[in-house]
């Protein structure tokens, strides 16, 4: 599974703003940022990470 995160504030609070011939674009909902970069995270592999040590 897939964390997406705004580059802004580090908010999970993302929603698809638009898409289409220009590409995809996010919008954050808490901090109001809108653009193409987000942070994606895998969040098992975080997760496994953290209980084997």
């Amino acid at each position: 599974m897939k964390l997406r995160t705004c580059p802004s504030c580090g908010s999970a609070n993302i929603k698809l703003y638009m898409g289409g011939q220009l590409g995809i674009q996010y919008k954050c909902e808490t901090c109001g940022y809108i653009g193409a970069l987000i942070i994606e995270q895998d969040v098992e592999k975080k997760f496994l990470r953290g209980r084997k040590k």
